[in-house]
């Protein structure tokens, strides 16, 4: 090789734009000690004597990744720095253990300092540590590089909205206050499918002008997250201009950081990989709610069982101290609230099936794992987003499109040819709820097996009318009814917990035992959303129970004649899925290149059907 090396930059040290301490958890290992000050995001001062370590989610750069999907066999830590200090750059193995690697005197010009890529083979990361001698130091940049070996791709940002103007606009400022972003994303696609329309907001137009051309903002009927995350990958198709599409949820906050780095890593990346963000709490921001997510196959669900793969306090367990983050971690997919997907793939596997809400996420992941195309989600890149608790979809419309979705991906899918356990879930599904009196959930979910009966080709045509159909039929049942909870306060009541024998009385009680008239007249309890489980309807009949996000109260009442025409209805419709399985797998498999193209999505967009 002849001439000068040239680097390109695929991670840079960044600070967060707020000072809450549980952010800067996320950023600064232990938080900010005294003595130091953030003064902008790539800059911070610190007084003479003191240290400060970026051994942190978001500034450690995740070397096992790199060693392991990439041809990259060396790293370079650039840094400059006024003043006088000492880097040190230290290095974990897989159990978090670390060893520093490499240290160098600050302040006499830019530092550079070459890592090797290797050893990382079961895990690990790099991080740099400051210290501060006489006269303080002052962190001008600090970012890691790698050879510039002439690719450098670029993305589509995709974003779809509904009735979240207001969100969708703080996200455009975002990406709008990183000008450093614009060779990596040259293209901003918003799908407004909603009447609050973003471009009609205050301020809107001054984003607007920032961004410039590479800000397109497109209206569409309301046709689901699917409808509005395809839309995006098809004006990406259609431009040919970027590498990458990188869907965004309307409602997330970006660290936009993330952004480069997924992009600059699918450049890197030895194959083609979807890389993928992980979720902070939005309410409960130094709080990791998933990175790399598992897919159950035995009974058709995302594995929740996982140590520490879920709800992780980088407060209570910084990253220096957690190894899951530093162990090489799979994905089967990723959550569509930051999602980066080679546009080739799209090419070759189509896009989003048309499931409006839930699920699409999860199908596309594994659709891309069948075809050889991993997804890596990988620390340091992340949004914030509002966690589920203050959402539980399985008590709302959502519980029709979570358990059609989720059916329709295995039908795609599953590896067996009748998979018995994933129906049998699918009816025990049924009764937990059933038991806690969410007769309309109960009744969703059976709506989902008979539209999944129906075929395919019944999807397209229930795009723009399924929501508001799901939504009358939930609107007669009086868990869904919102009621005056007349000033009582809700109550968790006592722990009551249920083994079999439990389940099993109450069901036979629910069953066979009529609801005593005084229950009709006047809620026997008033229960929070959580408290709200069948155990609490041991012995009563009727209870208010709030919603999770504590903004309505719901009146719950036990019928044993639903009770048992609920349970009729699923019995008959799950043995119709089991006897039909084999059959209905056939004609989804072979329905979903038709159903994921991108000319039959244009076909969508512009009012007709698939076909």
């Amino acid at each position: 090789m002849t001439g000068e090396l040239t680097y390109r930059t695929v991670s840079r040290v960044v600070f967060p734009v707020d000072d809450r301490p549980a952010t800067r958890a996320l950023y600064i290992d232990g938080g900010m000690p005294p003595g130091a000050r953030i003064t902008g995001r790539r800059t911070l001062e610190l007084d003479a004597g003191t240290t400060l370590s970026l051994g942190s989610y978001f500034n450690a750069f995740p070397a096992a990744y790199w060693q392991r999907d990439t041809d990259v066999d060396e790293v370079r830590l650039s840094i400059r720095a006024e003043g006088a200090g000492t880097a040190r750059v230290w290095r974990s193995d897989g159990a978090a253990l670390a060893v520093p690697v490499a240290t160098a005197e600050l302040g006499a010009g830019d530092v550079q300092i070459d890592i090797p890529l290797e050893g990382f083979g079961d895990g690990g990361a790099l991080w740099l540590d400051l210290e501060a001698d006489v006269g303080g130091l002052r962190l001008q940049a600090a970012q890691w590089e790698i050879a510039d070996e002439g690719r450098a791709g670029s993305a589509t940002v995709g974003m779809t909205t509904f009735n979240r103007a207001e969100d969708c606009l703080a996200q455009l400022r975002q990406l709008a206050d990183e000008p450093d972003l614009a060779g990596v994303v040259r293209r901003i696609v918003v799908v407004d499918q909603g009447e609050d329309l973003v471009a009609q907001r205050p301020g809107f137009s001054e984003v607007a002008d920032r961004l410039g051309d590479r800000l397109t903002m497109l209206r569409q009927r309301n046709i689901g997250g699917s409808g509005g995350f395809s839309r995006a990958m098809s004006e990406a198709l259609a431009a040919g201009e970027d590498d990458y599409v990188i869907l965004l949820d309307d409602d997330a906050i970006s660290e936009p950081e993330s952004l480069l780095r997924a992009v600059r890593f699918a450049d890197a990346a030895r194959n083609p990989v979807i890389v993928g963000g992980g979720m902070i709490h939005l309410d409960d921001p130094g709080v990791l709610y998933t990175q790399a997510e598992h897919w159950n196959a035995s009974i058709g669900w995302v594995d929740l069982t996982r140590t520490d793969a879920y709800d992780h306090d980088f407060s209570r367990s910084p990253f220096r101290q957690s190894p899951y983050f530093h162990t090489l971690q799979r994905a089967d997919f990723n959550g569509w609230w930051m999602c980066l997907i080679p546009v080739t793939l799209l090419r070759s596997h189509g896009l989003s099936w048309p499931l409006f809400v839930k699920g699409d996420d999860v199908e596309f992941g594994r659709r891309a794992a069948e075809a050889g195309v991993a997804t890596l989600s990988i620390p340091g890149i992340a949004v914030w987003h509002l966690g589920w608790g203050g959402k539980a979809p399985t008590r709302s419309w959502e519980a029709y499109f979570l358990h059609r979705n989720r059916l329709i991906g295995e039908l795609l899918h599953a590896p067996r040819r009748r998979p018995v356990r994933i129906v049998a879930h699918s009816f025990l599904g049924d009764v937990k709820p059933l038991l806690s009196l969410q007769y309309s959930a109960v009744r969703l979910r059976a709506l989902a097996v008979e539209d999944i009966l129906d075929g395919p080709d019944a999807l397209v045509p229930r795009l723009d009318t399924r929501l508001s159909a799901v939504r009358e039929l939930r609107s007669v049942y009086p868990d869904a009814a919102v009621v005056d909870p007349g000033g009582s306060a809700a109550d968790d009541g006592p722990a009551l917990h249920g083994g079999a024998l439990a389940l099993a009385a109450t069901f036979l009680r629910h069953l066979l035992v009529r609801a005593t008239s005084e229950s009709r007249q006047r809620p026997q309890a008033h229960l929070s959303a959580t408290a709200a489980q069948w155990p609490a309807f041991r012995r009563i009949d009727s209870a208010l129970v709030d919603t999770a996000d504590g903004s309505a109260t719901n009146w719950f009442r036990r019928s044993r004649s639903e009770t048992r025409r609920a349970l009729r209805r699923s019995v008959r419709l799950h043995l119709a899925l089991l006897l039909r399985w084999p059959r209905l797998a056939r004609t989804y498999r072979s329905a979903a290149h038709r159903m994921t193209s991108d000319a039959a999505w244009r076909r969508v967009f512009d009012g007709g059907d698939q076909r």
